[in-house]
């Protein structure tokens, strides 16, 4: 059997990992001395209601080598072949526990893949992952195949208020300033190495807008699932979904709450998209 292992920067419900069995290995988000197990001591939904009423700004850690050793002999024992799909290296340390883990089992059906992304476009390597293992794909199938795809995987996230990327120091607190009176949404995109800004818009209706406008300038292939991530925001994202729809987007689409490492930068009430680019 072939088990998909991921962590909790893919942002899917604990419950949706049931449904598709696989594995979420959750990060720890701390506010002061209160620490949580990300999608299980806290959901996404959860968290945003803490960050808006805390006085302490969230912190993270990623998950540890042990834990990644434990379920990776664990299945490995069992005769199980085992492909796990991570956050960035460059965006959390997740995945460098899990390479020391595999060094010290040092397995050839241990698998390992850095999706160069996260968020909406980790959510959505994994589903994709996930078909294959229902088609019976072999894992050397399944790792080539999803390898193949991490330059063409796209995720967009427009910011609703610059207030989190300020507390971050992302910007300055003039800039943020500046943004909140001009009415600016920051456009980012996830890329290997983090999130940068490649756009902004001017009020809440053009957001959006410029995310369809990307959407037909940079069609997504239709053998693929779409995923709408948002956070905290979920009637904002299905009405979102109506719009893909009346502008023609035929793609299966997923939605997702993104989650607290992502959360923490962005604050609530964002939009995002995660897709895979057609050739």
């Amino acid at each position: 059997m072939i088990r998909i292992i991921t962590d909790s920067l893919c942002d899917l419900t604990m419950a949706r990992a049931r449904e598709l069995n696989i594995d979420i290995l959750p990060l720890l988000v701390r506010f002061g001395e209160e620490e949580f197990k990300c999608g299980i001591e806290l959901t996404n939904e959860e968290f945003y209601e803490k960050l808006a009423t805390s006085p302490v700004s969230p912190t993270t850690a990623a998950v540890n080598p042990y834990e990644f050793e434990e379920i990776f002999e664990r299945y490995l024992n069992a005769g199980d072949d085992v492909v796990a799909i991570l956050f960035s290296r460059h965006m959390s340390a997740t995945y460098q526990s899990a390479v020391i883990a595999a060094e010290n089992i040092n397995s050839e059906r241990l698998h390992l893949i850095d999706c160069e992304n996260g968020a909406m476009g980790q959510t959505l390597l994994i589903e994709t992952a996930v078909a294959m293992r229902d088609e019976d794909m072999t894992a050397d199938e399944i790792v080539e195949r999803i390898t193949a795809l991490l330059p063409r995987t796209m995720t967009y996230i427009v910011i609703d208020t610059m207030e989190y990327l300020k507390r971050g120091g992302r910007i300055s607190k003039s800039a943020a300033l500046l943004g909140g009176l001009m009415k600016l949404h920051p456009v980012l995109q996830v890329v290997a190495d983090g999130a940068k800004p490649v756009d902004k818009v001017k009020g809440k209706k053009s957001c959006n807008a410029w995310l369809i406008n990307k959407l037909k300038e940079e069609a997504p292939d239709t053998a693929y699932k779409l995923v709408i991530g948002h956070s905290n925001a979920p009637e904002r994202a299905d009405a979102f979904r109506d719009q893909l729809r009346e502008a023609g987007i035929a793609n299966e689409v997923f939605i997702t709450c993104i989650g607290p490492v992502v959360g923490t930068h962005i604050g609530p009430n964002c939009l995002g998209i995660g897709y895979i680019k057609a050739l």
